[in-house]
């Protein structure tokens, strides 16, 4: 019976925190548009920062739409890293490509 409930307590746990945040980036020519939803909300007042650019270490906060424009200056096209964190505290991450070919 002790496996039944540890079992069960794994489930409630697993499915309380499929609250999660997530995280879209659309490119642009002079950065990306970067939109954070909240158990598919948008998240305003999230903060977003880029985790892989050292010369990039400011961070911004999504508009009421959970969306925020971050301006990119890439000499290279690369793949960067957004992190997001709402006001409830969910964290996501997500890798983008930008071109600079465009």
């Amino acid at each position: 019976m002790s496996s039944l409930k540890v079992l069960t307590a794994t489930a409630v746990i697993v499915m309380s925190s499929s609250a999660f945040a997530d995280i879209r980036v659309a490119d642009t020519q002079n950065g990306a548009w970067v939109t954070v939803t909240e158990n598919g909300q948008p998240a305003a007042n999230a903060t977003v920062s880029i985790a892989n650019v050292p010369q990039q270490r400011q961070s911004y906060k999504t508009d009421a739409n959970g969306r925020v424009f971050i301006p990119l200056s890439l000499e290279n096209s690369r793949s960067i890293k957004y992190k997001a964190t709402t006001e409830n505290g969910k964290q996501s991450s997500r890798f983008a490509f930008h071109s600079t070919d465009k």
